[in-house]
């Protein structure tokens, strides 16, 4: 379960289950249930899409998968799907991992394909798609017994309606004085690139540290780098704390302004393809205990993580802040 909540009127809660199972010793499959139950009637929502009362929506998601291995290779397949009352999802997916080298050495390879449908609420003849195929590839690296190095590198194509169907864009000839408002317009294609490295290493036999760094560019002309910072620290046989801290920095997509004097091919009032800051920080405790009930093990964690986004050139926000609240329990048999 975690719930999200900031100070411009969002929250959203979102229960989630997974069950997992060995069919066979080497085989396994997994099912997923997730909600989103989302209430949203932050600044630019309110001022262009539903001046009322904002909106409120539950998104339905599922995923199926099924791995194997055999030996020093893992091969698995994956299907999702979401459904909103204006969107709908289809995804499959198909991962190889191929351990090297005494299983000091581990290639990963990641592919994936989505169809994606948009609607508009109380709009019947409003219909777009938007198609996506992405591939990642990661390369881990036992550097000694306490550490080890991962490089991960991810694509994705875009094609298709990206934009929103409710975002409406006002455009000045002279501020704060609007001549008139458009439709959000976002080019139909997108090549999305990021290069990860992380290392994790064992410090001592009770403190454990993982640190990232993850450089995103795409064909927009958005580029942002994200480091973070994590600390574990087994408190005893059952408990174990864990501190994150995460800095993300962003530049501006290249035809995002935050004011419009004329109309433009493309043109947004999407406030994450701006110019921001985001910090998140906070603990995480978990608790883990052998025989429970019918089953053989289990464990429970809850966190709290605080949230700061600071946005260089939106109009209607300067900043927002809020919390993220989660805790989870899983039990084995």
């Amino acid at each position: 379960m975690n719930l999200y909540i900031d100070d411009d009127s969002n929250t959203i809660l979102s229960p989630m289950i997974t069950l997992q199972k060995n069919i066979f010793e080497e085989t396994n499959i997994s099912a997923v249930y997730l909600v989103d139950i989302q209430s949203c009637a932050s600044v630019d929502v309110v001022s262009t899409a539903s001046p009322s009362r904002g909106y409120e929506e539950i998104r339905h998601g599922i995923s199926l998968g099924a791995s194997h291995r055999r030996r020093l290779t893992t091969i698995g397949l994956g299907y999702s799907h979401s459904t909103e009352h204006d969107y709908t999802s289809h995804g499959i997916n198909a991962s190889y991992s191929q351990e090297l080298f005494q299983r000091n050495f581990t290639i990963a390879l990641n592919l994936a394909h989505r169809w994606d449908e948009i609607g508009r609420v109380k709009d019947k003849h409003f219909s777009q798609d938007l198609e996506g195929l992405s591939t990642s590839l990661s390369l881990t690296q036992l550097l000694s017994r306490r550490m080890l190095f991962q490089f991960t590198y991810f694509f994705e194509y875009l094609n298709g309606y990206q934009a929103s169907p409710y975002r409406m864009v006002p455009v000045y000839r002279m501020v704060p004085f609007v001549d008139f408002s458009v439709p959000e317009t976002h080019p139909e294609r997108r090549l999305r690139n990021s290069f990860t490295g992380r290392l994790k290493e064992s410090l001592t036999d009770l403190w454990f540290a993982e640190q990232s760094f993850r450089f995103y560019f795409d064909s927009w002309g958005l580029t942002g780098e994200t480091l973070l910072l994590q600390i574990y620290r087994e408190l005893d046989s059952k408990f174990t704390f864990r501190l994150r801290y995460r800095l993300h920095l962003q530049e501006a997509a290249d035809f995002y302004k935050e004011h419009y004097q004329n109309l433009r091919e493309f043109i947004s009032r999407d406030r994450e393809l701006g110019t921001l800051r985001a910090h998140l920080a906070g603990p995480q405790v978990e608790y883990q205990w052998e025989g429970f009930w019918i089953f053989s093990e289990a464990a429970f964690d809850v966190k709290i993580e605080y949230f700061f986004i600071d946005y260089d050139d939106y109009a209607l926000l300067e900043s927002k802040e809020g919390l993220l609240i989660g805790f989870g329990l899983r039990l084995i048999q």
